[in-house]
């Protein structure tokens, strides 16, 4: 139970990220809009910039939809107007034709100020032209930009200057933020605090008959007002329903979240306690020991006590352990002296490298199948000229990478010989799994449905899907195993002289490996001897009048086998307006 305890405390150990504050924004935006009788239209969209530090560019991106054509692109601020050359000095702008927008980049240096840079451009075919009503509908902000806005208005002047009346106009913001007028032919449109997601889009239907006859042309003889308004109440109806949906959902988020939230804890435990508690061992004791267990190979012990992962320190590690039995030797080579590279730099070579080669003799003691596996491997990688120690694992690529995979499974073989793994507790794991799948779609679907606080049962339910590793037990045997290997490896990372066996000293450093013991923490165990390394190592030859220690050995050995093993690793525009769609959409940026 305690370990159930400490699993689920874990949950309230959410850590959050703060987030970066804003070093600009673009708190006003206005634009004006000039239709003109031959369908087109010119635009100039104010751009008011708040900085806070320096900054040396900003960028404009418009949407290609809603019209055939852009020109006339022009960039200012105030009197002064920007040079369109691709130079990126300040009081330069350049134009980049992209397959989805067109994007206007300007320079400047500002710091620490607000300033208003004005981009003007005009635009063809922005019409829906019908036989008796016009309509200009565009998107003023693009939704996903990367700053809100605080404040924005659109001034729409319409050709003719045609009756009050006979204007029409719908918007596609909240009433409580955005409004529209209209006076003597001008279509005004304000908001205010629009989110970065929001689009202040307006639709405006006016008589086809102001507009000059001989430049435009029917471009839908379907468009009607009629037709449009009967849209309109559609979009109206459908924003209202969804409105009622999305209070009903968030009234029930957080009830639904404790809910889930609850049952994903109680499914956990429920199997936990069921398939997953620990047997008790109480006769074995739990106290650091420096007596190796029983003659388990250590790949096999590592596997037990790093929960149940197979990784390169095991290989390693039964490397080193069929060269104690007499299987390979491995010899330390001679550093070869600093020498020049280069003019004034140095390449050292003064570290020892350990070579690994083939035993003189073949040892009369049975190997299990990955050690055999090993063998074999170890003996090809030396007649293919890979004897390095340190490159051992690194050399071969994918096939060394499959290989290993191959060798995982073998160890794997000879773990589950030992039955030191309850099977039954991997239904546990399935049934968690499967629950807490259902658990997340459902809290996927209520974020969505909902509200943010739906994310903390996501959070719980995928906390709970991956604590399905904890559910594997072990067997009463692998219990008392796990416990006595457990206890031995303490005994390891605090040894000293007094309580160390000398004579066992090189199968603790091989234990210390599977373990994946430190490097400190080997040096620690092996300098805790008064014995020369040849003696503590016999399996390892150094060369004459070698400085090497036991510790300086042990510490040279298990960095090569971190490198070996980290090196192994490694391998595993638009054709015009659209009765229907907006055009337009601008987002801007600065750097």
């Amino acid at each position: 139970m305690k370990r159930i305890t400490t699993l689920l405390a874990l949950i309230l150990l959410i850590a959050s990220a703060p987030a970066a504050g804003s070093n600009y924004d673009i708190p006003e935006v206005s634009v004006n809009i000039q239709i003109h009788e031959n369908g087109t239209a010119t635009i100039s969209e104010h751009l008011t910039y708040r900085f806070d530090g320096s900054f040396s560019w900003a960028e404009a991106n418009i949407a290609k939809e809603g019209f055939s054509e852009i020109r006339n692109i022009r960039v200012s601020e105030g009197n002064w107007s920007y040079l369109n050359e691709n130079t990126e000095e300040p009081g330069t702008f350049s134009v980049s034709d992209r397959n989805n927008s067109v994007d206007i980049r300007w320079h400047y240096s500002a710091q620490d100020t607000s300033r208003t840079f004005t981009i003007t451009y005009e635009l063809t075919d922005v019409l829906t032209i019908g036989p008796d009503h016009s309509q200009f509908y565009w998107h003023f902000l693009g939704s996903g930009r990367d700053k809100a806005t605080e404040n924005f208005t659109a001034t729409i002047q319409l050709p003719g200057s045609p009756d009050n009346s006979e204007i029409h106009t719908w918007g596609r913001v909240s009433e409580d933020r955005f409004s529209i007028s209209i006076d003597d032919g001008t279509v005004l449109a304000e908001g205010n605090q629009l989110s970065r997601n929001e689009t202040a889009a307006v639709r405006i239907l006016f008589p086809t008959a102001v507009l000059d006859t001989e430049s435009v042309s029917v471009t839908d003889s379907d468009f009607t007002l009629a037709g449009v308004a009967a849209e309109e109440e559609d979009r109206i109806r459908q924003a209202a329903e969804r409105a009622e949906r999305d209070a009903f959902y968030a009234s029930i988020t957080l009830e639904v979240t404790i809910i889930i939230s609850l049952l994903s804890i109680f499914i956990f435990v429920l199997l936990y306690k069921k398939y997953s508690t620990r047997f008790k061992t109480k006769t074995i004791s739990d106290r650091e020991s420096l007596i190796i267990p029983d003659q388990t190979p250590p790949a096999l012990s590592g596997k037990l006590i790093n929960h149940h992962m197979i990784t390169g320190h095991h290989f390693v590690s039964t490397v080193f352990d069929l060269a104690r039995r007499g299987w390979f030797v491995i010899e330390e080579q001679k550093p070869e002296d600093k020498r020049e590279n280069g003019w004034f730099s140095f390449e050292d070579n003064s570290k020892s490298k350990f070579i690994i080669s083939d035993s003189d003799e073949t040892p009369s003691d049975d190997l299990n199948l990955y050690e055999k596996e090993t063998v074999r491997f170890v003996k090809k990688q030396i007649s293919e000229g890979v004897s390095e120690f340190s490159k051992l694992l690194s050399e071969g690529g994918y096939k060394t990478s499959q290989w290993f995979s191959g060798w995982q499974k073998s160890v794997k073989k000879e773990f589950d010989k030992l039955k030191w793994v309850d099977k039954e507790s991997y239904k546990a794991v399935g049934f968690n799994v499967a629950g807490q799948l259902v658990l997340i779609g459902a809290s996927i679907y209520i974020l969505v449905m909902g509200t943010e606080i739906a994310m903390i049962a996501l959070g719980i339910t995928f906390l709970m899907c991956v604590f399905s590793f904890a559910m594997v037990r072990r067997t009463e045997s692998g219990e008392k195993a796990y416990r006595r290997w457990k206890a031995y490896a303490k005994g390891l990372k605090n040894a000293d002289k007094r309580t160390v066996r000398m004579e066992m000293m090189d199968r603790h450093f091989i234990y210390a490996t599977a373990f994946q013991l430190s490097e400190k923490e080997i040096e620690t165990l092996i300098g805790s001897t008064d014995q020369s390394a040849s003696f503590i190592f016999p399996w390892i030859i150094l060369t004459q009048g070698s400085i090497h220690t036991p510790a300086s050995v042990a510490s040279s050995v298990s960095t090569l086998a971190a490198s070996g093993t980290n090196s192994f690793s490694g391998i595993s525009g638009g054709g015009g307006a659209v009765a229907g769609s907006a055009g337009g959409g601008t987002s801007a940026s600065a750097g």
